[in-house]
């Protein structure tokens, strides 16, 4: 039982050419260790699409018990009565529940130390009774960690042992039970760590299915239940559900790919989602890489599953050109929202916030529509009453994190806006203005509260550095009944956090959650989008803003690309001192070239920088 874990997580991916995606890891995380600001991501950066595409009222049917598109043609709706439809959205009231910031700024750190800081990129999931867990890919004691907290109050529950320099960890799943559950890679001990936040102490290591060498997108339900996406080393991925049974866990996969399972229709596999039921949502390549031959399907078992929606080179009236290469976001009711891009008459790519639910795809959101300007690629997420948190520009190009319940959005919070602190009021801001002022995916929870993390400044001084604020903005609405569980809500026992044993090989390369090496508290709140795939079409774009387009489509023939921490940690750092950043900057270019000479990259293996 080891005494201390932290969580690291997902991938962005890269173009999948060797020297493309090594080049850009490597100038990448020089860039980020010296406070560069521009790098945001794979599409975050472009500043300014043009019209042209969906509304946001537009349906796409389908039929058929969800098993395949009609061909039907995309209804085309009206401007949104957003008089009516805000009556039905959530106010929202942001409290801050922990402040994160270097060691040598003098505006200290709010419930955990200076010094403990966020990874490049994740999310802070967020269950009905608004607990919070997040991890600390940096820590005064230099391991990983995990901090848990709830209704403002909260602090630093788990710190990992010694397990190797090179130690990565996922962002954690959480329950209504303060279960939390992270995974460890790249160690002398991987595997799915399960502790509980009440004793945090009790620490249990599952290691299924045996030859795993990594578990992405990690999370855990109300049943207790794991799903995730398995890599083992040079041979492939495969979608699985751990089931409590007895003392361990029971393996159950829902889908493989054809290098796990040659009879299988899936050559590759994306993120997925996960939900209390225990389904799984995911897109997935039925050619190879770059083909755009992609559905997205919904899994309850293994050779069980649903097509949700497919993009028009399987199904031509489709409005899906590309799916995004983030994973969808599925709720108990069957809900799923998810990105991808919309092709319009000019042939550009614009990227698209859908949501199904049950019988039809809507629009949520999309560049050059509605008062969006562009939307952000992080990861949606939904709540069982089908309202979708997202992170986009609005017209103006300032950055903020939105609602929509399918008829109208509505800002959570936005940049430049005054939010209560520990120090006060403080303002959402950056140094420099085209430095993200929010960090990683926001989380929404059954009633609606949603978690989001942003840079906080003097409300008069944006050159004064505050840190980055870690926040629940708390819904108007009243609770859910009956509650729905998870990080959707919900009062329902889990399965207990007592894992199996059993596992088989850890040390492969292939495909492992993240990637990067410690961040150093750099300038960004977010280290880049979080996706997992390659190269295809690049959205529509328009100038940029410190970041050149991307690619709308996931996928990659050499595996996702680790992601990268590199960032600032998620402090929302802006300036600081030459003697606090450069500890950092000097951790950083040691890990840099220490890190690369240890780690080759191998044929269809991550590179980590």
């Amino acid at each position: 039982m080891p005494p201390g874990a932290g969580a690291e997580g997902r991938p962005p991916a890269f173009c999948c050419c060797p020297w493309t995606e090594v080049s850009t890891r490597a100038l990448y995380g020089i860039r980020r260790h010296l406070g560069a600001t521009a790098s945001r991501g794979r599409w975050s950066g472009r500043r300014g699409s043009r019209g042209g595409g969906l509304d946001s009222a537009d349906c796409f049917t389908e039929g058929n018990g969800m098993r395949s598109l009609l061909s039907q043609t995309v209804l085309l709706g009206g401007a949104l009565a957003a008089s009516s439809a805000m009556a039905e959205l959530p106010d929202y009231t942001p409290r801050i529940q922990a402040r994160i910031n270097l060691a040598g700024n003098p505006s200290g750190a709010y419930n955990l130390a200076p010094g403990n800081l966020l990874p490049g990129s994740y999310h802070v999931p967020l269950t009905l009774d608004r607990q919070l867990a997040f991890r600390l890919s940096i820590t005064p004691e230099g391991h990983r960690a995990i901090w848990w907290g709830q209704n403002g109050q909260g602090s630093r529950i788990y710190l990992l042992p010694d397990l190797g320099e090179d130690t990565l960890a996922s962002d954690t799943g959480l329950n209504s039970r303060g279960d939390i559950a992270f995974a460890v890679t790249y160690s002398s001990s991987n595997g799915i760590y399960l502790l509980n936040a009440a004793d945090p102490s009790q620490v249990r290591i599952i290691r299924e299915p045996i030859g795993a060498n990594s578990w992405d997108t990690l999370d855990l339900n109300e049943a207790g239940q794991l799903g995730f996406r398995v890599s083992f080393s040079g041979v492939g991925r495969a979608h699985v559900r751990l089931n409590p049974s007895g003392q361990g866990y029971a393996t159950e996969y829902l889908a493989k790919e054809q290098g796990v399972d040659p009879a299988s229709p899936y050559f590759y596999l994306y993120s997925p989602g996960f939900n209390d039921l225990g389904q799984i949502a995911g897109v997935v390549d039925l050619q190879s890489v770059g083909s755009g031959v992609q559905e997205l399907r919904v899994w309850t078992a293994e050779g069980n599953s649903q097509r949700i929606a497919a993009s028009v080179a399987v199904d031509p009236a489709s409005p899906i050109y590309r799916f995004a290469s983030v994973q969808p976001a599925l709720s108990n009711t069957g809900k799923v929202a998810f990105l991808g891009t919309f092709r319009d008459a000019q042939g550009r790519n614009l990227t698209t916030l859908w949501r199904w639910d049950g019988a039809a795809l809507k629009v949520l959101a999309q560049n050059g529509q509605d008062g969006i300007k562009e939307v952000e690629f992080f990861p949606p997420d939904i709540n069982d009453s089908g309202l979708v948190v997202f992170r986009a520009f609005d017209s103006a190009g300032m950055r903020a994190v939105w609602v929509s319940d399918g008829e109208g959005k509505k800002r959570v919070v936005s940049e430049h806006d005054i939010l209560s602190s520990d120090l006060g009021d403080a303002r959402v801001d950056q140094e420099t203005p085209t430095s993200p002022v929010f960090g990683g995916s926001p989380k929404i929870n059954a009633r609606g509260d949603v978690t989001f993390v942003a840079g906080l400044a003097p409300p008069d001084n944006d050159q004064e550095e505050w840190g980055s604020g870690i926040y629940v903005a708390e819904s108007s609405l009243p609770p859910p009944s009956p509650p729905d569980g998870g990080t959707d809500g919900g009062t329902d026992p889990d399965g207990g956090t007592d894992g199996g044993t059993d596992g088989g090989p850890d040390s492969g390369t292939d495909g492992g959650p993240d990637g990067g090496t410690d961040p150093d508290g750099g300038t960004d709140p977010d280290g880049g989008d979080e996706v997992d795939g390659g190269p295809s079409e690049t959205p529509d774009g328009g100038p940029g803003d410190g970041g050149s387009g991307s690619t709308p489509d996931a996928g990659g023939d050499g595996g996702d690309v680790p992601e990268s921490e590199l960032a600032t940690g998620g402090c929302g750092c802006q300036s600081t001192s030459a003697t606090s950043l450069g500890a950092w900057v000097l951790l950083g270019l040691t890990r840099l070239l220490s890190v690369r000479r240890r780690r080759g990259r191998s044929a269809g293996g991550p590179w980590t920088v």
